[in-house]
């Protein structure tokens, strides 16, 4: 792959990383490559005496395990627990934990006479056992199981292991336990020999009703507990092995019978439910694999059952090792599913079925006609212990053979699995194989790299297993590529012929990136001198040269060259050595402060790997070619020499420009490395948080070849806080010179030193000294000003400030917002409304940080700011000058702006975007020019504005405001007296009108506001954002919400007459009122009449007084032991409703409601008019009544006393007929009294 003119070498350089990463990454799932219904294809290694897997060690049994041997009456058991590094056996009624790392180190336990017949290592429930104990051991007995606690201390040599008496067990009623599980919750599992699966169940202690410990037959029938034994009839195929699958919360149970069942634990895994029973695997095999019971006539036989992880597939879940040696894949999806996706990781399988049959490896010395007894499957490797004799067994090993597999896969869309399969002999019989060391977690990417060997750095065999046999554990290493290379280049004499077919098999690119693994590899995995000088021979001799790429016919474009396999070998190792970090955060935060985001560990190994690289390169300097000076055998290989030089050209930039990246890399993992040790989050604190936002989640590749000023302004905080301890920086700049050469600009040096000159001006006590060396900063400063960051900035000027030059911080910072906006695109964008998304923002942004730094000095000042003083700051950066009337106004000078007199304060108040200072200085700079009539348009439009957030009672003082200034402008237009000041009067008296009505409108809306945050409604905020229309406060507030009183004001705003729906509000305020048990009754009801009363009176629509004096009949006559004579009267007179219009109101009422003179109704009223009467005569000149309340309104002349006088003696006659002596005596005396007076 050549350079383009294009694009930078370093971004080339990074895009070809990128495209190797992503081509490891695309190594074939396991899926991909069994897709077909069954496979069989094997090669051998080259030279075939190489194996899969090679013996590291062999370690034997201690003599004095052998000698409890010999002691064997019963049983003997063993197997291993990778977990802990130990290998279990049984003799017997003892249990021995053996150390096969340090060889003759066993820990026995012989607490028990009972003959043990299984053994399992689970994990320990949350809660139950103390916080040593980091697994428990489950030993089973025919008469019971029991739980020992296992406190692993991990380290060399095994570590060590203690055990713990727990004292939980559980009868075993006489069942053999033949396999022990347990989940990563701590759920433990055991298959019993009667073909049952149990469950042991366990807590820290008893119960009220239950046992600390017991054992759940998870697969019995409720029947099976009343029928007896001999009558149950056929018994159930003995369980001989559980797997659990933690993933997808699945529990897999082999039978003798060669079937399989599969338990789902629920989405929590606390449930189990029998998902799927496969009964006839065999059968469903033969129908995928014709070939797959051929040369055989021994029964089918499962030996072993192995969980896949997700991380290794996605649609297989399990495999199947037979007795054979073939191995069986299950799915738990729906066929749907496996093609399509969507299955989720924890819901109950949809399917169980065989999906592809993969035939027993076979072929060099693999041996004919496998006899399978133990097997281990995982990580793409399996191991067939294969019993190869009496006393020996052969361990056949089978790995993916990746070269061949990458090769296929870049050929043709689906390639098929292709295996290296090879035999290793082994002592005694096998009883159980694993792999040493924990797997680690990974990503679906980071699988696809673990799947294909070829995609290493690491110069040590990365993966190992134990085979246990009766006569010790052997230790077994798979064999990688770059292995088999170290094997063949160690050789004496290496043949050419075997060197060829090594790199025809794997490929030149890499074969070439297995010797820059060899020859870049630490200390502990260093190959000799010898396999060194091979590796770089192969390299220079072997590696290839540049050459152009053979175009097809008829191709109209230009002929492509093909670079070397030495450079795309290079690419390849860099590729994978970065591949770890390249994609992570560099750094990480949570908003306040950064931290190192790349985990220590590995940030070092690829700081570590990056360098033995680069020094590799720079002590081999022909490694990256000269062009002029061409090898003749090169040019000899090309048809002509400016082919030649275009080839050789391509080759070197692009190693150049690999090479430029390497050491970018190698210095971006220091400069992290270098953070992490000057403690990072405190120097991240003093960040802007738009800096710390934008560095925080960059990828580490970002950090190399991205913009990478943000992180100089890291080195400048870094420097900053080195300062503020008193630190010397000049070890710190050696530092980040020699380290991050290409993060350390002249500019920076420059920085350091102004930094450094401010420092020691601020401790030097002569005056004089500090001013120079203040003015020789200011000069360093002011020559870098276009590059020099805000944070150092603000800085810089505290520092200025802190000397007393305030005209250094000003001559600064305008300075740096000059030099960074040469073209004034900040002042264009400014001017234009600030539209959003404009390229100018950012330039914007940058100056009115710069401004900041000023406007944050005179924030700081203790006196206030005069005109004379803010009259000296510079004026011919307009920007600037606009940021100043910003900040007079934030501060409440806006007096002192109109003292100022700037030619661009009116240009400032106009430009948008609107704010309310702005408006409200707008109108008050229209009021200071005598301008009324612009003022009261300015307030107006503050008063109805949408865009801004003003509250409602201050829009209703910009309303009040506007009214006032409109009235003043009226006044002076009319008294110029012209014809067109008539005009302009006309105008403004529009403008006053509408103002005034929206005044009153804008009332009724905060009294509804008012009322709604006394509810605590959520609409409440809604009336802020803007005046409302009656219409729209009526259907969108009052109505819905039922704000009775609003809709009166608002039927009185309005004039809106509707008689029927008034009194149906009427009644229902008062209604509530009365029905109110913390209120007064009548009482209660008077006094929100008056309330309302006196503010909607005369209000025909929403206030009519015969409409109030009948709702208030009704509830005097419903309440009549709390009625008082007077109450409606005096009810409408606190509500200013003259006295004229009360008794027009009680009379009309009298004649519609008292048909009956001796009604309670006509008495009521009788006496209503008798109390208005008195009152009113006692308002008029004689003592008050006592009807009257001292907010009664003034009297008034209005009364009608004809009238009253003809109805006092209609209701005197009524009552005398009546016989109701009270009430006429009661009428006659007020009538006495009216009579006198008139």
């Amino acid at each position: 792959m050549a350079l383009t003119s294009t694009e930078t070498q370093l971004e080339q350089a990074a895009q070809l990383i990128e495209s190797k990463q992503q081509a490891d990454g695309k190594f074939p799932e396991l899926a991909e490559l069994l897709h077909a219904s069954s496979s069989g294809e094997y090669e051998a290694a080259i030279p075939p005496e190489w194996q899969v897997v090679t013996k590291r060690r062999v370690v034997a049994l201690p003599d004095a395990l052998f000698e409890q041997y010999d002691l064997l009456e019963c049983r003997c058991f063993m197997g291993l627990f990778p977990e802990i590094g130990r290998a279990w056996i049984t003799v017997d009624h003892r249990l021995f934990l053996w150390n096969y790392e340090d060889e003759g180190d066993f820990y026995s336990f012989e607490g028990q006479e009972q003959v043990i017949v299984s053994v399992g290592l689970v994990r320990p429930r949350a809660g139950v056992f103390v916080e040593a104990v980091t697994h428990v051991l489950v030993v089973a007995t025919p008469l019971e199981v029991f739980l020992l606690g296992v406190g692993h201390k991990a380290g060399a040599r095994g570590g060590e292991v203690t055990l713990y008496a727990t004292q939980i067990s559980v009868a075993a009623d006489g069942v053999a336990m033949t396999s022990i599980a347990g989940t990563r919750d701590g759920r433990v599992f055991m298959a019993g020999n009667d073909g049952g699966l149990y469950e042991f169940e366990y807590r820290a202690a008893d119960g009220w009703l239950s046992r600390r410990a017991r054992k759940v037959n998870l697969t019995a029938t409720v029947a099976s507990y009343f029928v007896p034994t001999f009558l149950a009839g056929r018994r159930e195929a003995a369980a001989l092995a559980l797997a659990v699958d933690d993933e997808r919360r699945l529990v897999y149970v082999l039978l003798q019978d060669a079937s399989i069942r599969v338990y789902w634990l629920g989405a929590q895994g606390a449930e189990f439910v029998l998902a799927h029973h496969h009964r006839s695997i065999g059968s469903a095999a033969a129908l995928l694999c014709p070939q797959f019971n051929e040369g055989t006539d021994a029964p089918f036989e499962i030996v072993s059952l192995h969980v896949i992880p997700r991380g290794e597939s996605r649609a297989l879940a399990l495999v199947a090792v037979t007795g054979g040696g073939s191995r069986v894949y299950f799915s738990t999806e729906a066929r749907a599913q496996r093609l399509y996706g969507g299955g989720t990781g924890a819901a109950r399988p949809a399917a169980f079925e065989v999906v592809h049959v993969r035939l027993a490896p076979e072929g060099g010395a693999v041996p004919r006609a496998l006899r399978v007894h133990a097997a281990f499957c995982g990580g793409g490797t399996a191991l067939l212990a294969h019993a190869w004799s009496e006393d020996h067994d052969a361990v056949v090993g089978a790995a993916p053979a990746s070269a061949q597999i990458a090769a296929r896969a870049a050929r043709q869309p689906r390639a098929g699995l292709v295996e290296l399969a090879s035999a290793a002999r082994v002592e005694g019989r096998t009883w159980a194989v694993a792999e040493l060391g924990a797997a680690p977690t990974r990503s679906e990417l980071d699988a696809a790299r673990t799947r294909n060997d070829l995609a290493t750095v690491d110069a040590r065999p990365t993966r190992a297993f134990a085979v246990l046999t009766n006569a010790g554990v052997t230790v077994l290493e798979q064999q990688r590529p770059v292995d088999m290379l170290r094997a063949l280049l160690a050789q004496p004499a290496v043949a050419d012929a075997q060197l060829r077919a090594f790199v025809g098999a794997h490929g030149l690119d890499e074969t070439c990136a297995m010797c820059f693994t060899l020859l870049c590899a630490d200390g502990a995995a260093r190959a000799g001198m010898h396999v060194q000088g091979a590796a770089r021979r192969v390299l220079f001799e072997l590696g290839g040269v540049p050459r152009v790429a053979a175009a097809p016919a008829f191709a109209a474009a230009a002929a492509r060259v093909e670079l070397s396999g030495r450079h795309d070998g290079l690419a390849l190792y860099l590729a994978r050595v970065l591949q770890p970090v390249w994609a992570q955060a560099a750094l990480a935060g949570d908003g306040a402060r950064l931290r190192v985001g790349i985990a220590p560990a590995a940030l070092a190994a690829v700081q570590e790997r990056l360098r033995r690289l680069q020094r590799f390169i720079g002590d081999n300097q022909r490694f990256v070619p000269d062009q002029l000076n061409q090898p003749a055998a090169a040019n000899q290989a090309l048809k002509q020499s400016h082919d030649a030089a275009r080839c050789w050209h391509a080759e070197a930039a692009s190693l150049a420009a690999l090479y430029e990246l390497l050491v970018h890399a190698a210095e971006a993992a220091a400069f992290l490395g270098l953070l992490a040790d000057f403690n990072l989050p405190a120097v991240s604190a003093a960040l802007a948080p738009e800096q710390r936002q934008a560095l925080a989640g960059t990828p580490f590749g970002r950090l190399v070849c991205g913009e990478r000023a943000a992180y100089r302004e890291l080195i400048v905080a870094l420097i900053a806080s080195q300062l503020r301890q008193h630190v010397s920086i000049a070890s710190l700049s050696d530092v980040l010179s020699q380290r991050c050469a290409s993060l350390f600009s002249v500019a920076d040096v420059a920085l350091y030193k102004a930094l450094e000159a401010l420092h020691a001006a601020q401790a030097c006590d002569e005056g004089g000294e500090a001013a120079a060396l203040a003015r020789e900063a200011l000069g360093l400063l002011t020559g870098i000003a276009a590059s020099l960051p805000v944070a150092q900035l603000r800085d810089a000027c505290a520092a200025f400030e802190a000397l007393a030059q305030p005209g250094a911080v000003a001559a600064l910072a305008l300075a740096c917002a000059a030099q960074s906006d040469p073209q004034d695109a900040a002042l264009a964008f400014w001017r234009d409304g600030a539209p959003a998304g404009d390229a100018r923002e950012a330039a914007y942004r940058r100056r009115v940080a710069c401004y900041r730094c000023v406007l944050d000095m005179l924030d700081r000042r203790d006196a206030a700011p005069d005109a004379r003083f803010l009259q000296q700051l510079p004026r011919d950066d307009a920007l600037f000058q606009f940021a100043l009337f910003d900040w007079l106004l934030e501060r409440g000078h806006a007096a002192l702006l109109f003292q100022m007199h700037a030619p661009l304060v009116e240009q400032y108040l106009l430009v948008e975007p609107r704010t309310p200072e702005k408006g409200d200085m707008l109108w008050h700079f229209f009021v200071h020019a005598g301008q009324c009539g612009k003022a009261a348009c300015v307030l107006r439009e503050l008063a109805c504005a949408r865009d801004l957030d003003l509250a409602l009672a201050r829009r209703i003082e910009y309303l009040s405001l506007a009214i006032s200034n409109a009235k003043v402008a009226v006044d002076a237009v009319r008294t110029r007296g012209a014809l067109p000041a008539e005009h302009e009067a006309d105008g403004l008296g529009a403008l006053l009108r509408e103002c005034e009505d929206q005044l009153e409108i804008a009332q009724v809306q905060l009294e509804i506001q008012q009322q709604l945050r006394a509810q605590d409604a959520p609409e409440a905020p809604a009336l802020d954002r803007r005046l409302y229309t009656v219409s729209e406060l009526y259907d969108r507030f009052a109505e819905p919400l039922r704000l009775w009183d609003a809709m009166l004001l608002i039927f009185r705003a309005s004039n809106h007459d509707d008689a029927e729906l008034v009194a149906d509000i009427w009644l229902t305020i008062l209604r509530t009122v009365l029905d109110d048990a913390q209120r007064t009754g009548l009482m209660a009801v008077g006094s929100k009449v008056a309330q309302l009363g006196a503010r909607l009176h005369p209000s025909a629509a929403a206030f009519p007084p015969p409409l109030i004096a009948g709702i208030l009949l009704d509830l005097a006559l419903e309440r009549a032991s709390e009625y008082t004579p007077g109450f409606i009267g005096c009810t409408l007179l606190q509500a200013r409703v003259p006295h004229a219009a009360v008794f027009d109101a009680l009379s009309a009422l009298y004649a519609k409601r008292a048909s009956q003179p001796g009604s309670a109704a006509a008495e009521l009223l009788a006496r209503e008019v008798a109390a208005l009467a008195s009152s009113w005569v006692d308002a008029n000149g004689l003592a008050r009544s006592p009807l009257d309340s001292p907010g009664s309104p003034p009297p008034d002349e209005s009364l009608p006393v004809m009238d009253v006088d003809s109805a006092l003696s209609q209701y005197i006659i009524n009552a005398t007929l009546n016989n109701n002596i009270d009430l006429k005596n009661e009428l006659q005396r007020v009538q006495s009294r009216l009579r006198q007076i008139f």
